[in-house]
């Protein structure tokens, strides 16, 4: 099934903006996880199922994994320039993916319908490189110093560069 997907378009906005990359999956849930890996920092993602070709989709079963997923309802009621947003209701993965229902429902209401994971996490922030230093211009290397400090009121980390204090 082909998928794209939905990006909030800010931590806890409850808004979410289509994605441009679709994405190829056996389930809902696995778009889920590969559109995760491009989430932006504390956002949260779902993806929106489509099909090209008019007609109602074939029922397809769910997979072990996906079997009993339960998904948040993302409509888009404002067209294509509009954002998705929840809209209250909840779709699982019980005797056919969820991604079916979406895709029948669309035609029905005439808009896009997205899902999101009911238990859906914000994306992790970027991790930041460790420099072994928090501000603090200590450092235990084991050997002793002279004890003289940067007269140019800069800092040293250890691993890192000198540079000089803003």
């Amino acid at each position: 099934m082909k998928y794209y997907p939905l990006y909030e378009t800010g931590a806890n906005t409850g808004l979410y903006a289509l994605g441009s990359t679709e994405i190829e999956a056996e389930s809902t849930s696995d778009a889920v996880a590969q559109a995760e890996k491009a989430a932006p920092a504390g956002c949260r993602t779902g993806v929106w199922p489509y099909k090209m070709i008019s007609g109602t989709p074939s029922a397809v079963a769910p997979t072990d994994a996906e079997n009993g997923r339960q998904y948040n309802v993302l409509a888009q009621p404002d067209g294509t320039a509009g954002q998705f947003a929840p809209n209250g209701q909840v779709f699982a993965s019980i005797g056919a993916d969820a991604a079916g229902m979406c895709q029948s429902l669309q035609k029905f209401f005439g808009y896009r319908l997205g899902l999101i994971p009911t238990d859906a996490k914000p994306a992790p922030a970027a991790a930041q490189p460790d420099t072994g230093s928090t501000g603090s211009s200590t450092v235990s290397s084991g050997t002793t110093s002279s004890g003289s400090a940067p007269s140019d009121g800069g800092s040293v980390v250890s691993g890192g560069t000198a540079a000089p204090a803003a």
